[in-house]
């Protein structure tokens, strides 16, 4: 590393180290540079030790580029790089039990499904299930709310005027207590609960404030209340602090993401502050970044800023309108083979970004039937798999005996013989003595069940018992291996021929268990929180010669050769409802800021007249996004395309459905000569043809001289110009 490599904003962001540092970096202008240049910087010139320098990220993969490229240049062992949820588990394992009796360093990390299982479970104890409305979505939604708000339940209580609200309480502190029970937490007890451990003991407070005597935070933008509280408690003694974002990237808002963070809190916080504008954009051409900001720009609530692109003028974005989602996705198919002819791109170029998972579904089918090969971020995460959820839910229930949701899923799987009648018994046997579901087994003979029950579970109780006592003895590696022969869990998907791919699955996980114990020499529990605070992007592979389709929220921070942005159609994207306020649609031209500056050479906006929904063509034409009406004419290019297929609306009322029809386009209207396309025989050139329309034939010669007579109607030949 070398401070000429800055630019003269970039340097004066590293160099300022006496005042709070806020710096506006928009996309592409250098702000991992930053970060990384200024822990280097503070540690090369003795300004603060690497363990006294803690860097605040979004995601792991970040953190770990961050360190990767501080290493290349100095030692930078010991320095806190983590994201928000990874240093608040950290500061938790160590502190839990000064902060509540009930809990201990062995917690269990919900996710998602963890947590809709205490819901359900909750539901039905309260007899809730009847209220249709207070469904385990709606109220995880609500739960999520108050954490991301840091509401307290006083508070909550506080403002409830109807039953609804009454209920709603209800199910929320019975959902804290059923994790207090279970020795476990969400994802959002990870911030509030590091909150209350600053807060209310100085002691601790005093010792990491000594402790992290410089604090950076990256994407600051994203940060939620209790996170800025966080940053606030951490830094707000020392004033060591630098913070980074773009508040034209703040998309994050349905999570509790406050952009008055980056706009005004930060400042008001730390008085004494200097604000830094990155400006120069090194990844992007000037038509993107006019086309992205002729959007952006139209929102009220930003700082003003506008990029100059550091390499050139560039290609203006293309606009492609088609009459469907299918041909949409026919379209950006024909558009990626034609960049890779012209442009000799590898597939890894090009990403398709999309407003809701929902849309890749066409784009896959179009990207199956071409060939294309292609990697779906954001589909069913390997930890998230059923064969991977039972292994870990094992695992954890070793390394946390409290853990109810853990048993639930295992105590049957493989097959037991023990029935739902048996367990209610145990769950009413631990609520009466107020004890774990686990401890409530050792009372098994007292219910008298029948031998080969009372057999299994003695068995899976006292097995479960032998490698809780063998977890500091073990390391990760040897526990899994016979944990899995020990409950047959192996055998039972490598002996059924069915079962083959779960069966690979957890070797995968084997592999993935040996990784982190060979590179990290921590234990089961580390391995558990480190693979819960898993996202979409950490189990990227970024290196596979693949296209990538994404939500442009998974896409944030990431750069592609050349961009795809699909379904610019109003009420798609945006994605705005009849009662959403201007502050949504606001997040909307962000999101679409975003997509189009993950681009470095070239972008394509696409829309379509229908679109299927629920699995049925919608008859109702769609209204082109608003965002093509406010994007800058001069830096935008139409290009037509017109698919082998026409739809049209027929009937009406009830009987109204859409007709799809084959007609003569402009890739059946071949002259000799001319150069195609066949997705089996690859590129050649038209020497005869005869007949139109449907009944054209061709007799093309390909490369290396092999010769076909083809139908047009059934060759999906493609021209290209």
């Amino acid at each position: 590393m070398n401070l000429q490599d800055l630019n003269t904003q970039q340097l004066k962001a590293v160099q300022t180290v006496s005042k709070p540092v806020l710096v506006f970096a928009g996309a592409g202008s250098g702000k991992t540079r930053v970060l990384t240049y200024k822990i280097w910087h503070l540690i090369k010139e003795n300004l603060f030790k690497p363990n006294e320098i803690l860097a605040l990220t979004f995601t792991n993969k970040a953190a770990a580029e961050m360190k990767v490229r501080i290493q290349e240049s100095i030692s930078c062992d010991g320095v806190n790089v983590g994201t928000f949820h990874s240093i608040g588990a950290r500061m938790l394992r160590m502190h839990i039990t000064s902060l509540d009796d009930n809990y201990n360093s062995s917690f269990t990390i919900y996710d998602t499904a963890d947590q809709k299982s205490v819901i359900k479970q909750v539901i039905d104890n309260l007899n809730l299930s009847e209220f249709k409305e207070l469904n385990v979505g709606f109220l995880k939604m609500q739960i999520d709310k108050f954490k991301n708000a840091n509401l307290s339940i006083k508070d909550i209580e506080s403002k409830s005027q109807t039953f609804e609200d009454e209920k709603i309480v209800e199910v929320y502190k019975a959902y804290c207590d059923t994790l207090r029970s279970n020795n476990a937490l969400d994802f959002n007890d990870l911030l509030l609960l590091p909150i209350r451990l600053l807060k209310e003991n100085k002691k601790i407070l005093d010792y990491y404030q000594k402790s992290w005597k410089y604090v950076l935070v990256d994407e600051f933008q994203d940060t939620n209340s209790p996170q800025f509280e966080i940053v606030s408690l951490l830094a707000g003694k020392h004033q060591n602090i630098t913070v980074v974002g773009d508040d034209d990237q703040s998309i994050y808002g349905w999570r509790g993401a406050n952009i008055d963070n980056i706009l005004t809190n930060f400042q008001d916080t730390f008085a004494k502050n200097i604000v830094i504008k990155l400006e120069k954009n090194y990844r992007s051409t000037q038509r993107i970044l006019d086309g992205a900001w002729s959007v952006v720009s139209n929102n009220s609530n930003r700082a003003e800023k506008k990029l100059v692109a550091t390499r050139g003028k560039g290609e203006k974005i293309s606009l492609i309108s088609t009459g469907s989602d299918e041909e949409e996705s026919n379209a950006i198919c024909d558009s990626i083979k034609s960049e890779i002819k012209l442009n000799k791109n590898t597939f890894k170029d090009f990403a398709v970004l999309y407003r809701t998972n929902a849309q890749s579904r066409s784009i896959e089918q179009a990207m199956v039937k071409e060939g294309l090969p292609y990697n779906i971020v954001g589909g069913t995460k390997f930890y998230d798999r059923k064969e991977i959820k039972d292994v870990l839910a094992y695992l954890t229930l070793v390394a946390n005996n409290s853990d109810d949701v853990a048993l639930n899923r295992i105590i049957n799987f493989p097959v037991r013989g023990i029935g739902e009648k048996s367990i209610k018994m145990f769950i009413d046997i631990a609520a009466k003595n107020k004890s774990s579901l686990f401890d409530s087994l050792e009372m098994c003979r007292e219910l008298k069940l029948r031998g080969k029950q009372q057999d299994s579970i003695e068995s899976f109780h006292a097995s479960i018992t032998k490698f809780s006592n063998l977890l500091e003895t073990l390391d990760p590696k040897e526990l899994l291996r016979t944990l899995l022969e020990e409950f047959n869990i192996e055998n039972y998907y490598k002996n059924n021929p069915a079962e083959q791919d779960r069966y690979d699955n957890i070797q995968e996980l084997k592999a993935s268990v040996d990784k982190f114990s060979d590179q990290t020499g921590g234990n089961l529990k580390d391995f558990l929180q480190e693979i819960s605070l898993f996202t979409d992007i950490d189990e990227w592979d970024d290196k596979e010669n693949s296209i990538t389709l994404m939500t442009v929220h998974a896409a944030k921070g990431l750069e592609f050769s050349t961009v795809f942005v699909a379904g610019l159609e109003q009420g798609l994207f945006p994605l705005v409802r009849i009662d959403d306020g201007p502050d949504q649609m606001e997040e909307e031209r962000r999101l679409f800021y975003v997509a189009v500056t993950r681009a470095m050479n070239q972008v394509y906006l696409l829309n379509a007249k229908y679109r299927r929904r629920f699995g049925a063509m919608n008859t109702t034409s769609f209204v082109q996004s608003d965002f093509l009406d406010e994007i800058d004419k001069a830096v935008i290019k139409i290009k037509s395309y017109k698919s082998v297929y026409t739809r049209r609306v027929v009937g009406t009322g009830s009987k109204k459905k859409i007709q799809i029809s084959r007609t003569v386009t402009e890739f059946d209207d071949f002259k000799i000569g001319d150069q195609v396309q066949h997705n089996l025989f690859g590129v050649g050139t038209i020497l005869v043809l005869s007949g139109t329309g449907e009944n054209q034939k061709v007799g093309v010669e390909f490369d290396g001289g092999l010769r076909k007579k083809l139908i047009v109607k059934y060759a999906r030949l493609k021209k290209i110009d």
